[in-house]
């Protein structure tokens, strides 16, 4: 039906139309591959449907649906609350919904995200360039995490309980950077910051680097030399 290299030929290609709109079979397109079948606008070059049997793995056997307007689907008239009702399954690749100058707008009763991946997958990611918001009614936000939370801002955490704010923990460490400061303005903790003159340069190396660590080696550190801060 076609040649294998150079320029595609089909012998048997057909074509029907009118100044309405055309169905072509066998057709070879623009870029040099063969549609099995075309349905097109006689009104909009660009508005067509296409099931395309030549190209690459994702072009051969692919359907290509174009409209200048809107693309709208609309079903389950006499399906019920728990039927299936319009369903897209990719086998294999990407499921990609962009929409660059507009909202993606998912509006239901319930929704559910879920990722049941393994091996490095069945991760979850919420990246925005401005902000992200959460906010829930009734019985509000619960977030849990079955080996850890992390929550870090590098300017200010606010924490607020309107009625009642309960922190439990196991173990708690707590501290701030004037805590662990060696020349600081007064602690919100209560811990204050001295200038340890000679008895600072006999700790200099063991505190190089004390800032950066993490809370529970700090608060250890500060523990073993809190005799030099009385």
């Amino acid at each position: 039906m076609s040649d294998t290299s150079g320029e595609k030929k089909n012998l048997y290609a057909y074509r029907l139309g009118t100044n309405d709109g055309e169905l072509k079979f066998g057709h070879v397109t623009g870029d040099n591959q063969i549609s099995a079948c075309l349905l097109r606008s006689g009104f909009f070059h660009n508005h067509y449907i296409s099931l395309d049997g030549t190209g690459e793995r994702h072009r051969a056997g692919g359907t290509i649906c174009r409209s200048p307007g809107s693309f709208q689907v609309k079903a389950g008239d006499n399906c019920g609350p728990e039927d299936q009702t319009i369903m897209m399954r990719a086998e294999n690749g990407d499921i990609l919904i962009s929409a660059p100058t507009g909202k993606i707008i998912l509006d239901a009763a319930n929704i559910l995200i879920k990722s049941s991946g393994g091996d490095g997958s069945g991760i979850i990611e919420i990246d925005a360039s401005d902000k992200v918001n959460i906010t829930g009614k009734g019985d509000g936000v619960k977030i849990e995490g079955t080996a850890y939370c992390k929550m870090v801002s590098e300017k200010t955490v606010e924490v607020i309980g309107g009625t009642v704010c309960n922190i439990y923990g196991g173990i708690m460490d707590m501290a701030d950077g004037n805590s662990v400061s060696v020349v600081s303005k007064g602690s919100k903790s209560g811990i204050k910051g001295k200038d340890l003159g000679f008895a600072g340069n006999i700790v200099a190396e063991a505190l190089e680097g004390f800032l950066n660590a993490d809370l529970e080696s700090r608060m250890k550190s500060y523990e073993t030399y809190e005799g030099l801060f009385n």
